[in-house]
């Protein structure tokens, strides 16, 4: 720790390339913390672990398409299921058609869809106020504080697919790690187009135990396998997994460009520490020569660059954790607002942050330290800078 005041003297002995180097770390690192916490949205399950025992069971084919509501009893049949709820997506428009005004809206059956997703929960009105009004509708809090709507207020729904206007009255806020979605009562639409009833888009199918989640997705396909319409079922993770690869191998992608930022981030650095270390040849000759050993003069230069990476990656973590609300209260007004609401910050992404810059300012010091080390004292004196 004595040499600490002589590193860091050292390391802002030439200002305007360590400030230009820093900047270069910072920036970097604050698209890998984006890049990461994107990544880990994608792979983690929104339900943390509540979901494991859910399934969805659509149509074979084609999300559009649809599948009959008489599938359920047949389904029941199989056994080792606790509840099964209808999931119809409505669409149609709030406001108008703008980015802004785009989030999930969902007919479904109100008592059944509390008990196949127990996690979510009320904060505002009640859950039997929801069930005994047809025309009643909960949203989730992060749609709620988009919007600033509250229980009592009504909110109205122009159809497309299905040509009805939805007169709604929020009867409840829920909260979930993922409250962006707006529910209804799915009698609403059969009692005003008849031509639906009995037609859905998909079954979502709360098992009860590990060991039926592993056998009722294949025993339910060969139960419709030569019905038309034959169905597919999977885990909800699968399920939310579906849409994702729609976007091709994103998971693949972003790895790669945080691979590849991280190896920008080390040849910068490692340019700058080579060039601070052949700037001091002479100058480390003569500690030499004053009796520093070779250990000490490697671990003041592999001490000088770990504080350079180090203070790049705080500045570009301390960036990112500030900036982060707006950057999902962007991403919320997007048509990924469904997605953004499961994004937060992780602990593991910051952690990982932290990791790269340890990681970069050790692997971009090894190389000058060591050879700064390893001259020999009549070589650097005889070195003119």
């Amino acid at each position: 720790m004595k040499y600490l005041p002589f590193v860091f003297k050292n390391l802002f002995r030439k200002k305007t390339r360590s400030l230009l180097t820093l900047g270069s770390i910072l920036l970097p690192l604050f698209v890998i913390c984006v890049m990461g916490t994107l990544l880990k949205t994608l792979s983690r399950d929104p339900s943390e672990g509540r979901g494991m025992y859910r399934l969805v069971v659509r149509h074979k084919v084609s999300l559009t398409n649809f599948i009959p509501e008489a599938y359920r009893e047949r389904i029941f049949q199989l056994g080792g299921i606790q509840e099964m709820s209808i999931w119809c997506w409505f669409g149609g428009k709030y406001v108008d058609y703008s980015a802004k005004n785009q989030f999930a809206r969902f007919g479904v059956e109100p008592e059944k869809f509390l008990k196949v997703f127990d996690e979510a929960r009320f904060i505002e009105g009640t859950a039997p106020d929801w069930i005994s009004d047809r025309a009643g509708a909960i949203v989730g809090d992060a749609l709620a504080k988009k919007y600033g709507w509250k229980v009592g207020q009504k909110i109205t729904l122009t159809g497309d697919i299905y040509p009805i206007t939805l007169d709604l009255t929020i009867r409840g806020i829920y909260t979930a790690e993922n409250a962006s979605a707006l529910f209804f009562n799915w009698t609403y639409v059969e009692e005003a187009l008849p031509r639906v009833k009995g037609r859905i888009g998909t079954f979502y199918v709360k098992a009860k135990s590990a060991a039926d989640v592993e056998r009722l997705p294949k025993q339910i396909d060969a139960l419709f396998e030569n019905a038309d319409p034959p169905t597919k079922t999977e885990t909800e993770k699968d399920f939310q997994n579906g849409f994702v690869s729609m976007l091709g191998n994103v998971k693949f992608m972003l790895t790669g460009i945080c691979t590849a930022i991280v190896f920008v981030i080390l040849l910068i650095a490692a340019n700058t520490m080579a060039m601070a270390a052949r700037e001091r040849v002479t100058e480390i000759a003569v500690l030499r020569t004053l009796g520093y050993q070779k250990s000490t003069i490697l671990g003041m230069i592999l001490g000088e660059s770990l504080l350079l990476a180090l203070f790049g990656g705080v500045a570009g973590l301390a960036f990112f954790v500030l900036t982060f609300p707006g950057f999902k209260a962007w991403l919320m007004n997007t048509p990924m607002a469904g997605f953004a609401a499961g994004i937060k910050l992780f602990p593991s992404v910051l952690a990982a942050g932290f990791g790269v810059a340890v990681f970069v300012g050790l692997v971009a010091g090894v190389v000058p330290a060591i050879r700064s080390a390893r001259r020999s004292i009549t070589d650097g004196l005889r070195q003119v800078g």
